[in-house]
């Protein structure tokens, strides 16, 4: 098989190298229009680096060698039967490299986009034989995340979610097909976490540092307010207008203005910059913080449970991933036994009256019980 990336910057670089890895018979076409040749030597550095610690043998060095190739001509992509669009997020960009693809490779060359905040059927637009297109979105980091989105478009057919499924399982991933409102759903549910977060930082009163220490149980590897951190203010405060589930808007829109705040009065909108900046802005308030992990875990369940009954499909893979992504300690059904569902409904209750956010706004506790309840056999 034949693969095109199409962007080599930071996800283009990951994505390559994750496929260029695991799939160890298929060959690639990396489209760089600034950098060919020092990353094809950086490529054939690595390959000589595994190679002399014995991780390929000479025959599959051979061949690695010349499966690849880096190039800023796009008609080198004409032979691919996958390309992943990896560049940065500008509908417009994206938009102008499907219409070049499209008068040049194969009607059945499946075309895929790993934007992680634009509309879909907006990227896809004017393309012929949609089809064969939808968006593949890895989630960052791509080599320890175990999830990959599928967000698929109406036209897009069987065969080709099939071809793309058995991609992302080649590569030891799981596919999650999403669909409509939900595409990119992780990033959307990601963004209610940290929105919600910011939220209660000022409901409680405390720093953001002294949010993330009092939920260290609840979030053990990273804690919301240090995954901002990672992401950079920059991207995490864009526009949520490709957020498109409609409860969430209301609070999406709260979380944005804030970080936007924040961007104004001076914090860097780089990675790793935001808890610097609200440590020289803030004094530690030492305030008690006890009802956040409830609080916090309420919005988590809630939107699961919407998630779950909306989707209708895949539940065990999309608990899955919810999970990975916002990285609570353990299964959701183990914090709706630890609160029980009174308690999780009053919090809900008093953060929607106390906003109007749209997100608090809960579904029976039949609902719930199918999905988190041992006594109803829930399996989350």
């Amino acid at each position: 098989m034949e693969i095109g990336i199409i962007g080599y910057g930071k996800m283009g670089k990951d994505i390559f190298a994750l496929l260029f890895d695991k799939l160890k018979t298929d060959r690639f076409t990396v489209l760089d229009l600034y950098g060919a040749e020092e990353n094809t030597a950086a490529v054939m550095k690595t390959l000589g680096k595994s190679l002399k610690r014995n991780k390929l043998t000479e025959e599959e060095y051979e061949f690695k060698k010349n499966s690849f190739s880096v190039t800023d001509d796009v008609n080198a992509l004409s032979k691919c039967d996958i390309i992943i669009e990896a560049v940065f997020e500008k509908m417009d960009v994206k938009k102008d490299i499907f219409s070049g693809l499209d008068a040049v490779v194969s009607e059945k060359c499946l075309l895929l986009s790993n934007t992680s905040s634009l509309s879909i059927p907006e990227v896809f637009s004017g393309i012929s034989h949609k089809e064969r297109c939808f968006g593949l979105h890895f989630f960052y980091p791509v080599k320890l995340t175990g999830f990959v989105e599928l967000n698929i478009l109406p036209e897009t057919s069987h065969e080709c979610i099939s071809a793309a499924e058995k991609l992302v399982e080649d590569i030891g991933k799981k596919p999650l097909v999403l669909s409509g409102e939900y595409h990119i759903y992780l990033n959307q549910i990601l963004a209610c976490t940290v929105s919600h977060a910011i939220y209660l930082r000022e409901k409680y009163g405390v720093t953001a540092a002294e949010f993330d220490k009092n939920l260290e149980d609840l979030f053990p590897a990273v804690g919301i307010f240090s995954v901002l951190d990672s992401v950079g203010l920059g991207l995490m405060a864009g526009s949520p207008d490709g957020f498109t589930i409609r409860r969430n808007q209301e609070l999406l829109a709260y979380g944005c203005r804030t970080m936007h705040k924040w961007l104004d009065e001076g914090c860097p909108k780089e990675t790793l910059c935001f808890l610097d900046f609200m440590a020289q802005h803030e004094s530690p308030s030492g305030n008690p913080c006890d009802g956040a992990e409830l609080d916090m875990i309420a919005l988590i369940l809630n939107e699961t449970v919407n998630a779950l009954e909306d989707i209708g499909n895949n539940t065990e893979t999309l608990i899955e991933a919810i999970c990975d992504t916002v990285g609570i300690a353990e299964k959701p059904s183990y914090y709706y036994t630890k609160y029980g569902a009174d308690t999780i409904f009053a919090a809900l209750e008093e953060m929607k009256n106390k906003t109007g956010f749209n997100a608090y706004e809960h579904r029976g506790k039949s609902v719930w019980d199918k999905y988190f309840s041992d006594k109803t056999g829930g399996l989350l």
